[in-house]
């Protein structure tokens, strides 16, 4: 399963459904959560090791040296292939 997360609303993300074997996507204002030292994030990754970030999103909001290191940097073409790679999904939002 892939778990998209595109808010910063922590409150609508629970960390509970994720298992892993599941992807999890930070993406469009979600990668505000991938910052280092973030609680949420640390109990996603001790969920699963499968978690990613798009590059232009955190490049666009100027994020590059904040963003967890444990978090593998993607690009657009990666994301195609996440998807299709791990299916159903769910998008906290």
């Amino acid at each position: 399963m892939l778990h998209t997360i595109s808010t910063t609303n922590q409150s609508t993300i629970n960390p509970q459904l994720i298992s892993a074997q599941d992807a999890v996507l930070f993406w469009q204002n979600g990668v505000f959560l991938a910052l280092k030292n973030n609680s949420l994030l640390n109990d996603i990754m001790n969920k699963t090791e499968h978690c990613y970030i798009i590059n232009s999103d955190i490049e666009a909001r100027g994020l590059k040296k904040m963003i967890d290191s444990r978090l593998k940097i993607i690009n657009i073409q990666q994301v195609v292939e996440l998807t299709a790679n791990n299916y159903p999904q769910i998008n906290w939002e």
